[in-house]
């Protein structure tokens, strides 16, 4: 577009087109969402058509409107700077640290496995692709390696969004997308740092400018100065706000100006924001109101704004009518070979990485080797790059241009795929800490009413993290009731004091300051949600959220609670009706916790020992770098918890998870396993043949056969090893068990028992006859009686188990 005199009147005029232009794009992206997420399309797809429909294909093509646009593509790439910058520090803030550590040498490998196999692809292939892209007189190896870096580039923007849209972040295919694409994008970046800095100018590899090595020097240090100064100021304004759920609206615009001025600083300077961004979004503090502030400020915006015009932007100032004239169907096929070109390299480079260093299954590595095969930015910047040292024509930058949305449009079906099989596998397979075994990643839904659940529920689940945070996650969920009165307030709230961040109900906060408290004192990363509902609904709430970031066990307060005076009182029944209906739906292992805060109970030992466990080395480490895991190195005393065992899959699910916090070493584990005596054993024969439920003997006879298999395998790797002690009561009859279970008060702060089911056993006689709460079970309700014990929290297990009835209506 020529040169135009910048006059009031020009840049007026320029003004009302670009924002004739930004609603457009907003409407048009939005009707085609409405009709392309039926194709199974996310809402990218509609955005990068939007683009092409308002940019110079399609409505800037005509001769009158184009001419009085008055430069309006030159304005609208500083809109689309802006939105890179943001939605770039979005990313990096929602980016799971914990995770990319973790995965940081496998995703290196499948970025590195990526780019060779894409460059060879290039080098295979390069006769033909330079034939029909390269211009006259190309240089043939920078013409290989850039070609080569544009087929193994991953946006990690685009597919971040995908992902995210399609609710895949929590899914092990997800997470390692991600990671793997942050890696591949950083590298792209990193190369394209090395164009500018004049390595390859005028084909020569050699040559180069010192004062660029000074350059990247100082970039380096800025970005280090920066990272240092965002955490600075984050702790600030934490410590401002320690009792408040979110900041003021000034603070975070505060924050927001000062990451903007870093990024557009870099730019100015010379260098990509993209990076910069990202950075300062990985490198921000995820603990603490800011964090939250700064999410709940940019989600609405970022995912109805500037996600539809970045993407849409990327299109507007290309003209793709070009490939309709002469020779198109040519140029066509040109754009669908490079991309399967690049998905080949992308699936091949996987596989070999996901199969033959990591043993994943086959399906995985080529799903995931098609959804790292998305194009975005950077692989426009290398479009750009081509054509600067006139490695192609314009024509060929189009056809390069037409295989991002080719590859866009295949990407997004596939992640279709992968969330309904990733839903089938969450259903349909055992979601139990006995499949999970001690040593796998544990994801805990942690359920709370009020303020008063926080510090059992969050010490329960500290205590699952063992001798490393490496291997748990921890996610909060609120339940709050919405009653009308409740929703009028909170209403009137937000509407008359906008500009309040901290206007949500008491309770809320109250809740959200007391996990920010005990997530600084341990160290626990907690991610906090909130599920507003009716108790009649609210279950739906649990079972939504468990399924969305496939939590293996769920943690529930018990209806009761212990006054001053020990005694258990019922507040509201309407949680009793909500524990047993996500004891019946629910999609994983339940467990709920009967805390005994006025004893030896969660809320009095644990948390306190939790405290003094983090409160000597961790404090500096963790205010320094507070997404590293640290091992759990506790000062505290040294908690006793004891498992009953009588036999099940509930059972087995206790003892599975008192391996699971075995390794925490403040706790003192013990599996107490109750047998009968010799003489009930063989009197058991005879007995079970005169009985009718034949079917039922023989489930108990498998569960028994079952139970000795896990005794044996517990005894070999925790128990021989010291990590859990091991003790046997032998009893014959009801009442036995109820004198065995009465010494021990007193001697344990926390009973682990399986809710378990219809027991035939003679060791069970007579105790269903006493149960006050059959949610819990027979020994469950016994250990929680107030008249039975009224000192140490009880733990109740239920065992998820898979229906094949419900499997096949599905």
């Amino acid at each position: 577009m020529g040169q135009c005199e910048l006059t009031p009147q020009s840049m007026t005029n320029a003004f009302d087109f670009l924002t004739l232009e930004i609603i457009l794009l907003l409407v048009i992206s939005n009707v085609l969402h409405f009709f392309l997420r039926r194709l199974g399309q996310p809402s990218i797809v509609s955005q990068f058509l939007a683009g092409i429909i308002v940019g110079k294909t399609v409505l800037l093509r005509g001769t009158k409107f184009s001419q009085r646009s008055g430069g309006i593509v030159d304005y609208f790439d500083n809109v689309v700077l802006t939105c890179r910058f943001i939605f770039m520090f979005l990313i990096g803030l929602e980016v799971d640290v914990i995770y990319l550590r973790q995965t940081i040498r496998r995703s290196c490998l499948i970025a590195l496995a990526n780019i060779v196999a894409c460059i060879a692809l290039a080098l295979v292939t390069s006769s033909l692709l330079y034939h029909y892209l390269a211009s006259d007189g190309a240089h043939m190896p920078l013409f290989i390696l850039t070609i080569g870096l544009f087929l193994s580039n991953t946006a990690s923007p685009v597919l971040v969004c995908i992902v995210t849209e399609l609710k895949l972040v929590s899914s092990k295919i997800g997470k390692l997308a991600i990671s793997s694409a942050v890696v591949n994008d950083l590298t792209a970046v990193v190369a394209y740092v090395l164009y500018s800095m004049e390595f390859v100018s005028s084909g020569d590899f050699v040559k180069g400018s010192p004062g660029r090595l000074i350059d990247l020097l100082v970039w380096g240090i800025t970005i280090t100065l920066a990272i240092f100064f965002i955490k600075w100021l984050v702790k600030i304004l934490n410590a401002r706000n320690r009792k408040k759920r979110y900041i003021s609206s000034i603070e975070v615009w505060l924050v927001l100006i000062i990451v903007g001025a870093i990024s557009f600083g870099m730019e100015f300077i010379g260098y990509n924001n993209t990076s910069v961004s990202f950075f300062l979004g990985l490198a921000f503090p995820r603990r603490g109101p800011t964090a939250r502030t700064v999410l709940d400020k940019l989600m609405f915006p970022v995912h109805h704004i500037i996600l539809p015009l970045y993407f849409s932007g990327v299109f507007v100032k290309y003209d793709l009518s070009n490939l309709s004239g002469k020779g198109a169907g040519r140029m066509i096929g040109i754009a669908f070979l490079v991309s399967f070109l690049s998905m080949i390299g992308k699936v091949v480079g996987t596989i070999v990485v996901t199969r033959f260093f990591f043993k994943m299954r086959l399906k995985e590595g080529a799903m995931l080797g098609i959804l790292l095969n998305v194009k975005g930015y950077m692989d426009i910047v290398f479009i750009s790059i081509g054509g600067h040292f006139q490695l192609w024509g314009i024509n060929s930058g189009l056809v390069l241009m037409f295989t991002i949305i080719i590859n866009t449009f295949i990407a997004c079906p596939v992640a279709r795929l992968i969330v309904s099989w990733e839903r089938r596998a969450y259903r349909y397979n055992p979601q139990s800490l006995e499949h999970l075994g001690s040593d796998g990643h544990i994801r805990i839904l942690t359920c709370v009413h009020r303020q008063h659940d926080i510090p059992a529920m969050l010490t329960l689940s500290n205590l699952c993290a063992g001798n490393s945070w490496s291997l748990i996650s921890v996610y909060l969920l609120h339940l709050v009731e919405l009653t009308q009165k409740y929703a009028v307030t909170l209403y009137n709230q937000r509407s008359s004091h906008s500009s309040n961040w901290d206007s949500d109900s008491n309770d809320i906060k109250q809740v959200s300051v007391a996990a920010d408290a005990f997530s600084q004192d341990t160290g626990l990363f907690v991610r906090q949600l909130t599920a507003m509902s009716s108790y009649r609904t609210m279950h739906e709430d649990v079972y939504l959220s468990a399924e969305e970031v496939r939590a293996c066990l769920v943690l529930l307060p018990f209806h009761k609670e212990q006054r001053y005076d020990r005694k258990m009182v019922c507040r509201r029944d309407e949680k009793r009706q909500l524990n047993l209906k996500v004891l019946q739906h629910a999609p994983c292992t339940v467990g709920i916790l009967v805390d005994r805060p006025m004893s030896t109970g969660m809320s009095i030992g644990m948390s306190s020992t939790a405290a003094n466990a983090h409160s000597t080395d961790r404090t500096s480490t963790a205010s320094t770098d507070p997404e590293t895991p640290v091992p759990v190195t506790p000062i505290g005393p040294v908690h006793q918890v004891a498992a009953i065992f009588f036999g099940g899959p509930d059972d087995r699910e206790a003892a599975s998870f008192l391996a699971r916090i075995a390794s925490h070493a403040s706790v003192n584990a013990t599996l107490i396993r109750f047998l009968p005596n010799l003489e009930d054993s063989q009197s058991k024969n005879w007995s079970s043949r005169c009985m009718s439920e034949f079917a039922l003997i023989s489930e108990q006879d498998m569960q028994f056969e079952i139970d000795e298999q896990f005794i044996a395998a517990y005894q070999q790797r925790y128990i021989a090893p010291g990590l859990v002690t091991y003790t046997a009561q032998h009893v014959s009859s009801g009442p036995e068990t109820v004198t065995a279970l009465s010494s021990m008060a007193g001697m344990y702060s926390l009973f682990i028992v399986g809710k378990g089911g219809p027991h035939l056993s003679t060791m069970m006689t007579g105790i269903r006859d006493w149960e006050e709460c059959p949610e819990l079970g027979p020994i469950g309700d016994l250990l929680a009686s107030e008249d039975f014990m009224d000192s140490g929290s009880v733990l109740i297990m239920q065992q998820h188990k898979v229906s094949s009835n419900k499997s096949r209506g599905r």
